[in-house]
Protein backbone atom coordinates (compact mmCIF):
# COMPACT_ATOMS: atom_id res chain seq x y z
CA UNK A 1 0.00 0.00 0.00
CA UNK A 2 1.25 3.50 -0.34
CA UNK A 3 2.58 5.96 2.05
CA UNK A 4 -0.77 7.93 3.46
CA UNK A 5 -1.79 11.07 2.29
CA UNK A 6 -1.87 13.80 4.93
CA UNK A 7 -4.78 16.32 4.53
CA UNK A 8 -6.25 18.77 6.81
CA UNK A 9 -9.53 19.40 7.25
CA UNK A 10 -10.97 22.05 5.69
CA UNK A 11 -8.20 22.83 3.17
CA UNK A 12 -8.72 21.96 -0.40
CA UNK A 13 -8.02 18.46 -1.74
CA UNK A 14 -5.94 18.96 -5.06
CA UNK A 15 -3.60 16.16 -6.19
CA UNK A 16 -2.08 14.56 -9.09
CA UNK A 17 -1.86 10.47 -9.58
CA UNK A 18 0.37 8.74 -12.12
CA UNK A 19 -0.64 6.11 -13.10
CA UNK A 20 1.86 2.99 -14.58
CA UNK A 21 3.25 3.21 -17.59
CA UNK A 22 1.69 0.14 -18.93
CA UNK A 23 -1.06 2.43 -19.64
CA UNK A 24 0.49 4.75 -22.35
CA UNK A 25 -0.90 8.22 -23.35
CA UNK A 26 -4.49 7.67 -25.00
CA UNK A 27 -5.17 4.61 -23.28
CA UNK A 28 -7.90 5.75 -21.22
CA UNK A 29 -9.78 7.62 -24.13
CA UNK A 30 -13.47 5.57 -23.79
CA UNK A 31 -13.29 5.25 -20.41
CA UNK A 32 -15.36 6.85 -17.00
CA UNK A 33 -13.08 7.53 -14.11
CA UNK A 34 -14.74 8.33 -10.53
CA UNK A 35 -13.04 8.60 -7.28
CA UNK A 36 -14.77 8.52 -3.87
CA UNK A 37 -13.43 9.19 -0.10
CA UNK A 38 -14.79 6.84 2.27
CA UNK A 39 -14.42 5.53 5.85
CA UNK A 40 -12.75 2.39 6.39
CA UNK A 41 -16.59 0.95 7.02
CA UNK A 42 -17.33 1.93 3.72
CA UNK A 43 -19.93 5.33 4.61
CA UNK A 44 -19.23 7.88 1.75
CA UNK A 45 -17.34 11.09 2.91
CA UNK A 46 -17.53 12.72 -0.68
CA UNK A 47 -17.15 12.15 -4.59
CA UNK A 48 -14.05 13.59 -6.29
CA UNK A 49 -13.95 15.75 -9.16
CA UNK A 50 -11.93 13.54 -11.48
CA UNK A 51 -9.75 15.40 -14.49
CA UNK A 52 -7.08 14.67 -16.83
CA UNK A 53 -4.27 16.33 -16.21
CA UNK A 54 -3.87 17.67 -19.82
CA UNK A 55 -7.36 16.40 -21.15
CA UNK A 56 -6.36 16.73 -24.60
CA UNK A 57 -3.96 13.83 -24.89
CA UNK A 58 -5.85 11.53 -21.71
CA UNK A 59 -2.15 11.02 -19.99
CA UNK A 60 -1.87 9.34 -17.45
CA UNK A 61 -1.90 12.16 -14.94
CA UNK A 62 -4.79 12.26 -13.09
CA UNK A 63 -6.33 15.17 -10.93
CA UNK A 64 -8.73 14.47 -7.99
CA UNK A 65 -10.40 17.54 -6.64
CA UNK A 66 -12.73 18.76 -4.20
CA UNK A 67 -12.81 22.26 -2.66
CA UNK A 68 -14.73 21.48 0.49
CA UNK A 69 -13.75 19.30 3.36
CA UNK A 70 -14.40 20.81 6.67
CA UNK A 71 -17.08 18.17 7.21
CA UNK A 72 -14.37 15.24 6.71
CA UNK A 73 -13.79 13.08 9.61
CA UNK A 74 -10.57 12.84 11.54
CA UNK A 75 -8.42 9.87 11.24
CA UNK A 76 -7.97 7.20 8.44
CA UNK A 77 -10.07 7.49 5.50
CA UNK A 78 -9.61 5.85 1.94
CA UNK A 79 -10.10 6.21 -1.75
CA UNK A 80 -9.62 4.73 -5.27
CA UNK A 81 -9.72 5.43 -8.25
CA UNK A 82 -12.30 2.99 -10.57
CA UNK A 83 -11.94 3.58 -14.79
CA UNK A 84 -15.44 2.16 -16.27
CA UNK A 85 -14.84 1.20 -20.33
CA UNK A 86 -17.72 2.65 -21.81
CA UNK A 87 -18.43 0.38 -24.26
CA UNK A 88 -18.56 -2.52 -22.53
CA UNK A 89 -18.85 -1.71 -18.69
CA UNK A 90 -15.61 -3.22 -18.34
CA UNK A 91 -14.34 -1.98 -14.05
CA UNK A 92 -10.92 -1.70 -12.88
CA UNK A 93 -9.94 0.30 -10.08
CA UNK A 94 -6.50 1.42 -8.74
CA UNK A 95 -5.04 0.39 -5.32
CA UNK A 96 -6.82 2.17 -2.50
CA UNK A 97 -5.03 4.59 -0.66
CA UNK A 98 -5.08 6.03 2.67
CA UNK A 99 -5.84 9.93 3.58
CA UNK A 100 -5.17 10.33 6.72
CA UNK A 101 -7.34 14.34 7.71
CA UNK A 102 -5.90 16.02 10.50
CA UNK A 103 -7.06 19.08 12.20
CA UNK A 104 -5.94 22.43 10.63
CA UNK A 105 -5.04 24.80 13.07
CA UNK A 106 -5.72 28.22 11.66
CA UNK A 107 -8.90 28.79 11.73
CA UNK A 108 -10.83 31.32 9.68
Amino acid sequence: MATPIEHKRGDTFDRLLVLPAEFVDGYWLGWTVTAQLRTARGKLISDFVTSWANPAATTRILRLFLDDTQDWPLGDQEFDVQFVRDSDGFKRSTVTQIVTVVRDVTQP
